[in-house]
């Protein structure tokens, strides 16, 4: 009868532990959802443990903030990744090791076509605060901190929405990533829209993994196979290989650089961006 009981005990450990992780859902089309997820698979594969490798995505999509809801609930979710605040490493288990190598935080902008020569003809970070209107996610940090320097900003429940707004003019241009910008123009085709081509806002903005609170061996997992892949150069050789390209094009070499403060990161992350500013593709200007 132990023996038995044993044995069911044994099955149901395995079937429990052959759960595959929950990771948020996303589309192919999505530039970072290929990258992600190979880094996440590489990660895992170089650092064994307890916790399966396999994934799945849950069944729905959801806003940024209710991920977070469920990541802490351990509801729904296990991992899932995100530009990162003080508020968002709250209740979760934060990977400070940024998968883009901050990227994220030098922004572009898409503008109507009839902007052109009116951005052209800023100068300074005060022009581009008193002339320039941007349209941001509600929920997105970056919102946040574009506000907090002094710009006017207006917001979307909905991403496609944004391309609407911009299209009717409620503002003068969409910011967002470099390493993402090339991606999101082609996903919304319309000839008035063209990329800004002078000026860009920098920011310190690390996109981290964050895992459950119930999943600390796996968060240890990702963090360990992460700095493996650090270590033996496969971790610049995924980046390069999906974001050389974009970068390339945008031409950030050229472009007048505006540095925004960034009020939103715990003082944990702002100590990492001192203390390791190997782990970013340009030198971050100071984290708050």
């Amino acid at each position: 009868m132990r023996l038995i009981s044993a044995l069911i005990l044994s099955i149901t450990c395995a079937a429990v532990q052959a759960e595959p992780l929950r990771v948020p859902k996303f589309s192919e089309r999505e530039p970072w959802a290929g990258y992600i997820m190979e880094l996440l698979e590489t990660a895992l594969a170089k650092a064994p443990g307890n916790e399966p490798d396999q994934w799945q995505m849950v069944d729905t999509r959801m806003t940024q903030d209710r991920a977070f809801a469920q990541l802490r609930r351990g509801q729904e979710l296990d991992v899932f990744w995100s530009m990162t605040s003080a508020a968002r490493e709250q209740g979760v288990l934060t990977v400070r090791i940024p998968l883009l190598k901050g990227v994220l935080g030098t922004r572009l902008l898409i503008i109507r076509k009839d902007s052109v020569d009116k951005l052209a003809a800023v100068k300074t970070l005060g022009d581009l605060k008193n002339n320039v209107t941007i349209g941001q996610g509600h929920d997105w940090p970056d919102t946040a901190i574009i506000k907090a320097a002094g710009f006017n900003v207006m917001t979307s429940a909905s991403y496609d929405t944004l391309y609407q707004m911009l299209k009717v003019k409620r503002f003068d241009g969409i910011a967002l990533g470099a390493n993402e910008i090339d991606d999101e123009l082609a996903k919304h085709p319309d000839p008035d829209f063209v990329i800004e081509k002078n000026i860009a806002l920098s920011y310190p903005a690390p996109v981290f993994f964050f895992v459950s609170p119930q999943k600390k061996g796996l968060a240890e997992r990702i963090e360990k196979g992460l700095l493996k892949m650090m270590d033996d150069g496969s971790f610049n050789a995924l980046f390069d290989k999906r974001w050389s390209k974009q970068l390339l094009s945008t031409n950030l070499k050229h472009r007048q650089v505006f540095h925004l403060p960034n009020p939103l990161l715990s003082p944990q992350t702002a100590e990492m961006i001192r203390a390791h500013p190997e782990y970013f593709l340009f030198a971050p200007a100071p984290a708050r």
